[in-house]
This record gives C-alpha cells, structure tokens and sequence, in this order.
C-alpha cells in the first residue's frame, strides 16, 4: 500500500466491507429469516442447511463469526465446533449457539465450548448487538495479544490472524496464500534454494500485514482517501510487525517481510527508506509478487488488470519501486513460475503442526 502510489491503494474511494457470518441451520424457513435480518443489520451472510457443509463453508469463506443451530442431521453443533477446533484454518472463528434448547445441560455445555449461547426466539436488533459486541472481544484479545508478544504462539495461529487480516483490510480471500507461494516459487526459480532462506520466506509472506491487526478499524477500512494522520498510523503497521515477530522464537527469523515490504529501491519507501541492495533479496522478491497479485485481483474499490497489463505496469517500476533484476526475472519467466506457483498447495519444508 503507498501513499504515492497508485499500483496498489486501497484507501480510494472504496466501499467499506461488513463483518462476515455462517449461518448453519437446518430450518429453512428459520435460515431464510434470520439471514434477511442480519443482512439488514449490516452482516454479510452465508448459509449452510447442515454441519458438514457448515464446516466445509468454514473452511472455504474464513466468516469472522459462526451461528448456529445444535440439533441438526448429520452433526450436531457441538460436534461441528469440536471439528472447527482441530483445524487450524478454523480453530479461532467464534461460535455461538443459537438453539431452541433451554434447559441447563444444554446451556452449560454450550458455554463451554462457544463463546454465546442464545436461545431462540431472539429479538433481531439484540441478535446484531451481541454479535458486535463479541466481534469487538476478539479484535481486543488479538491486539492485546500482540502488544504482550506471547511467546507461545505457533505460526499456525498467526496464520488465522493473517486470515483475519484479509477480511479486516477488505483483500480478497487467498490473497496471502497467493502471495507466500509466489514469492517462494519465484525465489527457488532464481536459485534460493536452501531450505531455511524459503521456510522463513513464506511465513515471512504469509504474515506480511499482521502489523494491521494493531491498526484502528475507522482508518483500516475508511471508504476514501486516509488523511495525513491517518497515514502516519498506517505507516506504522510494518514496525508493529516486525516487534510483534521478533518477539517469538519460532518467528523472528520471518521478520524482514513483515517489516521491509513497503520499502523501495529507489530509497522513497517506508518505514526507513531503505534503497537498493540494503534491502534484503528475500523483500525484494516478494515487494514484486505483492503487487502482482493486488493488480491481477478483483477488489471491491477496483476491477482485475489483465496479466499482460500488469507485467507492463511492474516493468515500468524497474529500478524505481522494484530491484530490476528481480524484475526482468520475473517477467522473463513468467509463464513457468505462475504455473509453478499453482501447484504449490503446501510447503513441504514447514514442519507438521504439532
């Protein structure tokens, strides 16, 4: 994102995204209902009719909240959040149980496995305000989480973060996985091969934007163009990063990504207008892939830019925004790392989770 830039702002004129929901149901008159109520509440809603389907929704559409009923076909919701959390793709989404079972078992074991039990019928309007209010709890812990830097933390779960990320700063779904993969792909076809140099590339990658968690939502997702202090907040997020990074163990290593990749070769980037071959190749490499995938996708402020369009666009920043030689590598090569990149579904190199 630069400030004096137009490759790749997304703080123009674009229209601000709402908080994301799973329904999952097995009424369909009821699912009917309260997805038109939470819609008018200012909710974007998808909806799954069962809990295996639920889960596979889960999976693919990362909602910021999980509503749902308890005695369904298939599984029950106590089932389903007990598979959401052995996933590390959804393990943090919170669910609340929105169920016409009143009895104290029932409520006692929702508790304690979700983070609201609500029983139906739920007047909408306090439906919303509960909904809001826990959304606020989660953005509070992660934060919070950031500034006291637990050192506990695995890569998985910042990976959910990053997830988070995505739908905080309205970029379309798969973004960072795109771009970890890119950036690795193009690395090894420029000879990086040592595995250590593409392990802490990809998380490096992958948790680029991180540093965003810490940032207010009113200037994350302000409908039109940030102020001049708005901008020095933004600013900030890469030194966010980096402090949040180099306090873990197991992450420190991936933290140059996070904290170099609005730096430029010409010296005109942020936060320490770094320039040329002071910035690391690693950096260099993904800056390039970053905004690749931004110009090639379809955002909610902007249209997809044709893949012949962007490289014009990239190869007009050589020796300015981007190192040249990475960048007549990529073009020059294109074809094969793009193709590469897609089959790259998981790194083979990152350790199992535990």
């Amino acid at each position: 994102m630069e400030e004096d830039s137009s490759v790749d702002n997304p703080n123009t004129d674009r229209p601000a995204e709402n908080p994301k929901l799973l329904v999952i149901d097995d009424d369909a008159n009821f699912l009917f209902g309260i997805s038109r109520l939470l819609t008018k509440a200012d909710f974007t809603v998808i909806a799954a009719t069962d809990g295996v389907t639920g889960i596979a929704k889960a999976q693919s559409e990362c909602p910021d909240l999980i509503l749902m009923d308890i005695n369904m076909p298939k599984m029950t919701g106590f089932q389903v959040k007990k598979a959401l959390e052995v996933d590390p793709v959804t393990q943090f989404i919170p669910v609340v149980f929105l169920t016409a079972l009143n009895d104290d078992a029932n409520t006692l074991a929702g508790l304690s496995l979700a983070e609201d039990y609500i029983t139906k019928p739920v007047d909408s309007t306090i439906l919303a305000a509960r909904i809001k209010s826990i959304l606020r709890r989660v953005k509070t812990g992660m934060r919070r989480a950031i500034i006291e830097s637990d050192s506990s933390f695995s890569f998985e779960r910042f990976k959910q973060w990053a997830y988070s990320v995505e739908m905080m700063d309205e970029r379309s779904v798969g973004h960072t996985t795109r771009v970890a993969n890119l950036a690795v792909t193009l690395a090894k076809s420029m000879g990086y091969t040592d595995d250590p140099f593409l392990e802490a590339m990809y998380k490096g990658s992958f948790l680029h934007d991180i540093g965003k968690l810490a940032i207010p939502d009113k200037v994350l997702n302000k409908p039109g163009p940030l102020n001049a202090e708005e901008w020095e907040l933004m600013r900030q997020h890469p030194l966010v990063a980096s402090q949040m990074l180099s306090a873990i163990p197991i992450l420190n290593e991936a933290a140059d990504i996070p904290l170099m990749h609005h730096e430029r070769w010409d010296g005109k980037g942020y936060p320490n207008h770094l320039a040329g071959e002071q910035i690391p190749i690693a950096v260099r490499i993904f800056a390039i892939v970053d905004v690749y995938d931004a110009l090639t996708t379809k955002r909610p402020y902007k249209e997809a830019i044709s893949e012949e369009n962007s490289l014009q666009i990239i190869r007009s920043l050589a020796g300015k925004q981007f190192d040249p030689v990475v960048v007549e590598h990529f073009t020059d090569h294109f074809t094969q790392i793009i193709s590469e990149s897609e089959k790259l579904h998981q790194l083979s190199i990152l350790p199992k989770p535990a």
